[in-house]
């Protein structure tokens, strides 16, 4: 009789066990679920911020391109009266 109680309650044990394991198991799955969400969107929200940030660079080298060539055409301006208030005051031009 004492065998056969020893064999059941160590069925039951068992039983137990394999049943916290399980539970185990599902709660470090859904824990893990959340935690791999959270990264998904923080990578997420770190694309967005690069996309922003290439976008703002796209503007700022066409700023610099329009800025460079204003400053090419006054420099070419500037060439052109100095030329002028040469030739008026008689002074010789030297290109």
């Amino acid at each position: 009789m004492s065998i056969e109680m020893s064999l059941l309650f160590g069925a039951i044990g068992a039983l137990l066990g394999i049943i916290g394991g399980v539970i185990t198991m599902k709660k470090d799955s859904k824990i893990q679920d959340a935690a791999e969400a959270s990264t998904s969107s923080k990578v997420d929200y770190i694309a967005r911020g690069i996309d922003e940030i290439r976008l703002d660079l796209k503007d700022q080298g066409r700023k610099i391109e329009a800025l460079n060539e204003k400053s090419i055409r006054n420099e070419e301006s500037v060439k052109q009266a100095h030329k002028r208030i040469n030739k008026l005051e008689g002074i010789p031009n030297e290109d």
